[in-house]
């Protein structure tokens, strides 16, 4: 099973591994770990749950990926709310650095999903392999990233959520101009990424025309590098964030509370496969620093 994982080129794993010093010499950085529950009878989700380095028994959990589909792709999910048990789909090594999985979708198509600890950061990849004789085109993916038992990163209130605009960090919704109307039950923010797609105009997401009423609101401000983090609360040296390349669109929802950056593969031929990585990291800092990590990573996806 272990031929499942893709171990990631040493340039991307080192990708997210810098972190501001502590003057706290006491400070003691616990080492990251992968977990999964042993069955989804709770949750309704397969999630992968990654421990904090900062408290001991916190973790965050990872939807991976929360909801995929595309043109001639039936998709795959976490989400197992058919009312049957089921076994978590995760495996892991030894020592709990590294997690993967892969699964047959309904139409035949193959989904892999792995996950790499590198320090303070965990290094993502998706695959898609089509093994069918149709193109898969349009692929949506939604991966959701929660602070769950971390309560300190749960952001409600967007007051907490930054990204980055041309390089430079943006407090989301107060750093931004948004745009459309203002949903009845909670505003749910949406980012294009720069040189991507108009998310408005992708008529299978729903987020703008959902039943009939307004469902997200969009930034007239473009994303780069496509990184969404929230700080702790109460302190802005402590992060706890995701990217992904390519990406389509950065997306926060403060009703879970959740943020996405979320990947868009190149289209699939028959007989193919398409990748996209990504990480989630905890980072010790400023957002300006993380940001600068952000486009470290991103330029060392094409050397």
């Amino acid at each position: 099973m272990k031929a499942l994982l893709t171990i990631l080129p040493l340039a991307l794993v080192l990708g997210f591994t810098c972190a501001a010093p502590s003057n706290d010499t006491g400070n003691t950085k616990l080492p990251v770990k992968l977990f999964a529950s042993a069955d989804t009878s709770k949750s309704m989700l397969n999630m992968l749950y990654v421990s904090s380095p900062w408290n001991g028994g916190e973790f965050m959990a990872l939807d991976f990926p929360e909801h995929s589909w595309g043109k001639n792709f039936s998709g795959v999910s976490t989400d197992t709310r058919d009312g049957k048990p089921h076994p978590n789909r995760w495996q892991f090594n030894a020592d709990s650095t590294e997690a993967w999985y892969e699964v047959t979708a309904k139409d035949g198509n193959l989904f892999r999903a792995s996950a790499v600890v590198d320090s303070m950061a965990v290094m993502l990849e998706m695959e898609f392999t089509n093994k069918t004789e149709t193109p898969i085109t349009d692929i949506r993916i939604l991966v959701c990233t929660r602070a769950h038992t971390m309560r300190a990163f749960a952001d409600t209130s967007f007051t907490m959520t930054w990204v980055a605009v041309d390089g430079k960090p943006v407090q989301l919704g107060e750093g931004t101009t948004m745009i459309g109307e203002v949903p009845e039950d909670h505003v749910r923010h949406v980012m294009n990424i720069r040189g991507g797609p108009d998310n408005r105009e992708l008529n299978d997401l729903g987020w703008f025309t959902a039943w009939g009423k307004p469902f997200c609101r969009l930034t007239e401000e473009r994303s780069w590098p496509p990184v969404v983090a929230t700080h702790a609360r109460g302190d802005m040296t402590r992060w706890l964030g995701t990217i992904w390349n390519p990406s389509r669109a950065i997306f926060s929802n403060p009703g879970i509370p959740c943020i996405h950056s979320d990947p868009v593969p190149m289209d699939c031929a028959p007989g193919q496969s398409t990748v996209a990585r990504g990480a989630v990291f905890f980072h010790d800092g400023t957002m300006a620093g993380l940001v600068e990590c952000a486009e470290n990573w991103q330029d060392s996806l094409t050397e």
